[in-house]
């Protein structure tokens, strides 16, 4: 009989059905598995069912697992458990792939005594088991996971080791380590490669947050789920990668609905089979999703000539929700689409596992995801039936089946010849044809503009080159308008070290940041630029007075000696032609040519014209300088005001007085806070010494900002605090802070902050910091016709461009983690800022400290994912801020958890204990519902912290914390 999609009256009929197909799957007594319409032998992992996690966690390690073969040659065969003999019941593996010629096993393993994940090989004809590297010392610099065989014999994985980000930190005289990912949770997996030997590991991603599940395209790329987490961005989509790391790109689920595009594989017809989820609460099980990836670049953007459809659907019978919360119709993991043209694919699934829990926030019951029972199970596409093949067992969980036997092996992609002199130099280069060309995404759009600039577009609504090109560098007459992108501004990201946190960088969700340089955007929005290799770049556009239109919220790279040509900087991915298609030989500009720059082929940008004739354009430059290329005569004399190479634009930092950054490192302490200490003799009459703390000088003042350098109680300076955090909207009966609860959650509400960032929406000119000190709304809400006091001069062009470069980058506290040479060797040590916090056990934590973070705290600190806009929210949206994230796994709960112990020393008054202890009398204070009174959230008559000194869960933490204190000498 065939098995549709169960429902939730079937569950008790269900269950029992898949009791009669068979004893425990995988248990140690070797019960026979069940056979349905399978002729060919299949490999899973059966394992703990602790040890399924979220798309958060790179990997957990939870003793019991084994790797499984069941052989369905005979009706009545067994499971046979492959690795008993290294892992005596106490290892664990995962993540099985099969060779090409279905002789081989490649897998995960670590055993009882191993220190890391390494790399596995089962040879299914001598029965032998070879871990791939052989040294020791190599295996274990860090975790090995999720391997795929190349078509040419090489392997790529997934590695926390790091191995090229480290060499390129100790290469720069900087004490190297393995970052964490951008919850400061684990250290990020990212993508290496290695021989069949074992040998020669190379990285080539440089991702800051986890790349999961790589699998080999016929056409040769590596396709892979990729945390794509930059501020509000928090997402996985699909990349594609060339084998050599060249050529990364998204493909699909930027702006699709669904969170997480996990374990996505190719189907037989060039479709991709992947499950979709969100980022935390399903025990890494969703929605089964069938992607046109070759066809459409996102749910609604079909390639050219593909009319209307939709770019991904569910194939099963009933659709499961891709958000969070319990469903009905169960939930998928780890596909594996067949090759045998019957149209079917081995998946993990799981029935609805329904559960009862208490909210902490409102004492009521509310049904949540219990664990589940993932079985393994024969899916047929066309009929939409799910068949077992192995059952679940309780307490089990059998995931990653896949087939043993022969598939097709995929086009081999060489490694790239590069370009050697730029290899050499540890350079790549990114060529932009126009920075206007955003996949109609209105990234460059009329929304991001201010008065003073247009773009302006042709009957498509695509940006008309032949008049952008004619705008000047500035609008001087009424009426008139400049083009609006003048340089890019790139950036790299300063990988967050182990034991540090974000409340130690940022008040928001951006993590540190590099300024790199800057270099000109010629007329048609084109650019060229040399930057650094195998790096996690940040590009943003910037007007003249470098401010960024919009805030850059995703990682790029290049690889030694490459070049990346993108149509636009979001490179349409389905577009046969770049806006400016016919070059600067057909555009109308071409007149603006000068006499003696000839183009030697069609289709070129003026960037690409510009390289051809100078090219030292595509350096990067430490301060903004336009000088004019186009528009001036080459015989002129210079000075003489249509010379060709005339500065017609300057910002650097000649005005500052303050301290100026060096290497590109802002620090908020260093470089900004002693901005609004500076004495301005221009304004010594409105003040004791003219400095914007005479005025700002308490949070009660007329100006009702603070902006003295005075510490607040978590280390930072109270006008940090003062311009990133709005001040709390107080209740106008009881005088207390508004809370108010949105998608579940309780928040303060607060006035807007001066400065808002955290989002790709947001930059410098939507802040009212800025606003205020031009005196022009710019993008943001203030008027300038309520000025009390006109602030427009106060800070010239120097300090304003300082401002909005620390506001671009994220308005970090802190960029950088180094503390300088400390002992002489030439080498950078990390900063001691967070070295109290070292000695903190995690063995204790684990025992003791652990359940209680997740039973009082867990509801509330969860990941929360990014949604496309114009779909369902996916997640509990409320929780953006929230970046104290515990998912369960003890190492990253730790990781983040010891984040929030600023100082040993200071006991209680870190934000562990101080945060959860603080009433919503406090500032700033712990959010939370009444206990007594859920229905009055704003009531505090009643009102009582989350956890109290008098608790045994408090004096359990701040035990944790009086040990570590005690190892530390204070």
């Amino acid at each position: 009989m065939h098995i549709r999609q169960w429902f939730p009256g079937m569950a008790l009929w269900s269950a029992a059905m898949l009791g009669g197909c068979g004893g425990g799957a995988g248990g140690s007594d070797g019960a026979a598995g069940v056979a349905v319409d399978v002729d060919f032998p299949v490999v899973y992992a059966n394992r703990d069912v602790r040890a399924i996690g979220n798309p958060t966690d790179g990997q957990r390690f939870v003793p019991g697992g084994d790797l499984y073969l069941i052989d369905f040659s005979s009706p009545s065969a067994a499971p046979r458990n492959l690795t008993a003999s290294y892992t005596q019941g106490q290892g664990d593996v995962g993540d099985p792939e099969v060779s090409y010629d279905g002789r081989r096993i490649i897998f995960t393993m670590r055993g009882p005594n191993d220190p890391t994940w390494n790399l596995w090989e089962y040879d299914l004809d001598s029965g032998s088991l070879r871990r791939l590297v052989q040294d020791d010392a190599v295996a274990n610099q860090g975790d090995d996971v999720d391997p795929y065989y190349l078509p040419d014999g090489r392997i790529v994985f997934v590695s926390n080791r790091q191995e090229k980000s480290r060499q390129l930190l100790a290469s720069e005289g900087k004490e190297p380590y393995a970052h964490r990912d951008e919850y400061e949770r684990e250290r990020a997996m990212v993508l290496h490669v290695m021989d069949a030997d074992g040998t020669n590991i190379r990285q080539i991603s440089f991702n800051q947050s986890h790349d999961r599940n790589p699998t080999v395209l016929m056409t040769g790329e590596i396709m892979y789920a990729r945390w794509d987490h930059v501020a509000d961005r928090n997402h996985f989509p699909i990349f594609f990668t060339n084998p050599d790391g060249t050529n990364l790109f998204v493909q699909y689920g930027a702006f699709s609905p669904g969170n997480s595009y996990l374990h996505p594989r190719e189907m037989p017809d060039g479709r991709v089979l992947t499950s979709a989820m969100p980022l935390q609460r399903t025990h890494e099980g969703g929605a089964l999703l069938v992607v046109d990836i070759r066809n459409y670049s996102e749910n609604h953007e079909p390639a050219p000539g593909v009319s209307g459809g939709q770019g991904q659907h569910q194939p099963t019978l009933y659709e499961i929700p891709l958000g969070r919360g319990p469903s009905q119709y169960g939930r998928y993991t780890t596909p594996y689409p067949l090759w045998d043209g019957t149209n079917r694919a081995l998946v993990s699934w799981t029935p609805h596992q329904p559960a009862q829990a208490r909210n902490p926030l409102t004492g009521e019951m509310e049904t949540v995801e219990g664990l589940p029972q993932y079985g393994i199970y024969m899916f047929d596409l066309g009929r939409q039936t799910l068949r077992p093949v192995v059952p679940p067992e309780p307490g089990r969980a059998l995931l990653d089946p896949v087939a043993v036997q022969p598939h097709p092996r995929p086009n081999i992609i060489a490694d790239k010849s590069l370009d050697a002199t730029l290899a050499a130099q540890g350079m790549g280069i990114l060529n932009v044809k126009s920075v206007y060309d955003t996949d109609f995404l209105g990234i460059m759009s009329d929304r991001v503009l201010v008065d003073g600039e247009c773009i302006p577009r042709d009957g498509q609504g695509r940006p008309d080159l032949a008049q952008l090109i004619t705008h000047p560098l500035q609008a001087t007459n009424p009426g008139d308008c400049a083009r609006p992108a003048r340089f890019l501004r790139v950036a790299r990201a300063v990988p967050t070290p182990p034991g540090m946190s974000t409340r130690e960088i940022s008040e928001n969700r951006f993590e540190m940041q590099q300024l790199l340089g800057y270099v000109p955007i010629e007329p048609d929005g084109s650019f060229r630029i040399k930057v650094p290799a195998d790096t996690a770049l940040a590009i943003s556009v910037v007007d003249e007075k470098g401010r960024a239109l919009q805030t850059h919220t995703n990682w790029i790279q290049v690889r030694p000696g490459e070049t990346r040509t993108c149509n636009g900087c979001h490179s349409p991915r389905r577009a046969t032609e770049p806006l400016n298609q016919l070059g600067v030989q057909g555009q109308p500009f071409s007149t603006l040519l000068r006499s003696d720059w000839t183009p030697s082929v069609d289709r070129e940008s003026m960037a690409e014209v510009h390289f051809a004739q100078d090219s030292s354009i595509v350096d990067l430059m430490q301060d903004m300088v336009y000088r004019e290329h186009w528009q001036c005569d080459p015989a002129a004399a210079p000075g003489s005001g249509n010379d060709c190479g005339r500065e017609v634009l300057r910002i650097d930092y000649s005005g500052l007085t303050t301290p100026a950054p060096v290497n590109g490192i802002i620090d908020y302490e260093t470089h900004i806070q002693p901005l609004w200490g500076k004495v301005r003799p221009d304004l010594l009459g409105q003040g004791q010494d003219g400095s914007c703390v005479d005025c700002h000088d308490s949070n009660q003042a007329a100006a009702g900002l603070d902006l003295r350098n005075t510490l607040y109680g978590n280390g930072r300076m109270v006008s940090y605090q003062e311009l990133l955090l709005g001040d709390p909207v107080l209740d106008p009966v009881t005088g207390q802070p508004q809370i108010r609860e949105r998608d579940g959650e309780l928040e303060v509400v607060r006035e807007p902050a001066l400065v808002e960032v955290g989002s790709s929406a947001q930059s410098a000119r939507t802040t009212r910091l800025l606003a205020k000190l031009y005196e022009q709304p710019l993008r943001s809400d203030y008027d300038p016709s309520t000025a009390s006091v006109n602030h427009a001069g106060m800070l010239n062009p120097s300090e304003l461009r300082l401002l909005a470069e620390w506001i671009d980058l994220g308005a970090q506290y802190r960029n950088d983690p180094y503390q300088g040479d400390l002992d002489g060797d030439g080498v950078l040590e990390l900063s001691e800022v967070w070295g109290g916090t070292r000695g903190l056990d995690e063995a204790v934590f684990a025992s003791s400290v652990h359940p209680i973070l997740m039973q009082r705290c867990a509801a509330c600190h969860n990941a929360v994912g990014s949604t496309p806009q114009g779909f369902a929210d996916l997640g509990n949206i409320a929780g953006i801020g929230n970046n104290f994230v515990l998912t369960g796994s003890v190492e990253g709960d730790y990781n983040i958890t010891v984040g929030m112990v600023h100082d040993v020393c200071s006991r209680a008054a870190n934000e562990l204990l101080a945060r959860p202890v603080s009433t919503e009398a406090d500032t700033p204070p712990h959010p939370r519902i009444d206990r007594n009174d859920p229905a009055t959230p704003s009531d505090p008559s009643d009102d009582s912290p989350v956890l109290t000194p008098a608790e045994a869960d408090y004096q359990t933490i701040l035990n944790w914390i009086d040990a570590a204190a005690v190892a530390n000498g204070c």
